[in-house]
C-alpha cells in the first residue's frame, strides 16, 4: 500500500532544520524552519499557514517533545528524528509519529536501550525510514510492503558529512510532493549522493534537469519521469 501526504507543507526543526531546509529549498520547496527558541506551532501556523507534516528533529530534548506533543494534540502529521534520546523518554517522543527516521546504528541503540523489538517500535508508528549507510535505505510499517532503495550513484565522494540531512531533505520533499514512500526515498538518496561531491552539509546546488537524469540512471526512467513533473513542470 502505497502511504502518501498530499500537497503538504511542511515544518523542520531541530539543529539540522537548516541544512534540511536547504535541501527542501534546492528541490523548489519553501519549508517552515522554525526556530529552537519558538515552541509554539500554532503561532508559527498562523502567520506561515496550515502545515501538512512536522519533522521534528535531534535538539533539545524540551523542544522535542514539546514540538511532539503539540503534533498530538493538534492532529498534526510529524515525522520524528530520535536522535539521542533512549529509553523511555525516546518512546514517549515518537509515539503516534507517522515516520521514524533514522540511521541504521540509532535505531538499533534506540531498539537497546527501550527493550522494543522492530514490530512492537511500529506498533507506536506508522512507518520507519532507516538509512542503511551504502546498503541504502530500508522502509517498513504495518500498512506498507517492506522496502529496500539501494544507494544512488555519487560520481565522486568529498565529504559524506551532510549526507543524514539531505536524505531527509529529499525524503520530505518527495512526500510533499505527494509521492509514494520507495519514490521519495529514491530522491533521498540521490540528494544523499550529491550533497556527498561537494563540502559541508549547505555546499550542494540542484540543477533540475540534471537531477532527474541522474535519478533515472539509479533508479529507471518511471523515477525520473515522476520527478520531473515537479521539478520540470514546462
Amino acid at each position: 500500500m502505497a502511504l502518501v501526504v498530499q500537497g503538504m507543507k511542511t515544518a523542520v526543526t531541530g539543529t539540522d532544520a537548516d541544512s534540511i531546509g536547504h535541501g527542501l529549498g534546492r528541490l523548489g520547496q519553501a519549508p517552515v524552519v522554525v526556530d529552537g527558541d519558538e515552541l509554539d506551532l500554532i503561532e508559527v501556523m498562523e502567520r506561515g499557514g496550515t502545515l501538512g507534516l512536522v519533522h521534528i528533529g535531534p535538539g533539545e530534548a524540551k523542544a522535542m517533545h514539546a514540538y511532539a506533543d503539540q503534533c498530538r494534540d493538534l492532529g498534526l502529521e510529524f515525522s520524528a528524528d530520535p536522535g539521542d534520546l533512549e529509553g523511555e523518554e525516546a518512546v514517549e517522543f515518537l509515539t503516534g509519529a507517522k515516520f521514524l527516521v533514522t540511521s541504521q546504528d540509532r535505531y538499533h541503540l534506540l531498539q537497546a536501550t527501550t527493550g522494543l523489538s522492530d514490530h512492537e517500535l511500529l506498533e507506536r508508528v506508522r512507518v520507519r525510514v532507516t538509512t542503511l549507510d551504502q546498503d541504502g535505505v530500508e522502509i517498513a510499517g504495518h500498512d506498507v510492503d517492506r522496502i529496500r532503495v539501494p544507494s544512488a550513484r555519487a560520481r565522486e565522494v568529498i565529504d559524506p558529512a551532510g549526507g543524514r540531512e539531505a536524505f531527509a531533505a529529499g525524503l520530505l520533499a518527495g512526500l510533499g510532493w505527494g509521492m509514494g514512500l520507495r519514490r521519495a526515498a529514491e530522491v533521498g538518496g540521490l540528494l544523499t549522493a550529491i550533497a556527498s561531491e561537494t563540502v559541508g552539509p549547505q555546499g550542494y546546488a540542484i540543477n533540475p534537469v540534471e537531477f532527474v537524469q541522474r535519478l533515472e540512471q539509479s533508479y529507471g526512467p518511471a523515477a525520473a519521469a515522476e520527478a520531473s513533473a515537479y521539478l520540470l513542470p514546462d
